[in-house]
């Protein structure tokens, strides 16, 4: 019975200490972000971008809001380093975006980045 007790109380230790880890803070990539420019991949004027209004509002807890042409979108994001992720969800539907947050700047692509008719999607903060 002690036996069992000393596992079960190494293991409490063991989940708590993996809790405290120094995970950083998303607490600095919160806020409004305004979209820049949007580009095809496989354009290659890199000075052609979009009059398409876009903007997006990232919340502490995961969650957001983008703005496309007038029209809002639920998202959910996520950073893993600089690693972003992000769904978009409207009348049931989500979309899949991946790429970076680096110095308040967010780069994604609305699908597989060596895809020409993929579309990247240029993000500064507010």
């Amino acid at each position: 019975m002690k036996k069992i007790l000393s596992i079960i109380c190494a293991f409490v230790i063991v989940l708590s200490l993996a809790g405290c880890g120094s995970k950083e803070s998303l607490d600095k990539y919160v806020g409004k972000y305004k979209g820049e420019y949007t580009k095809l991949v496989g354009d290659t004027d890199e000075n052609k971008v979009t009059d398409e209004e876009f903007s997006l509002e990232l919340k502490k807890d995961g969650t957001g809001v983008s703005n496309r042409g007038g029209e809002n979108y639920d998202i959910k994001w996520s950073l893993d380093g600089e690693k972003f992720t992000m769904t978009e969800t409207f009348m049931g539907i989500s979309l899949e975006y991946t790429g970076t947050l680096k110095d308040n700047k967010i780069n994604i692509y609305n699908g597989d980045p060596t895809n020409d008719f993929t579309v990247l999607y240029v993000y500064n903060k507010e």
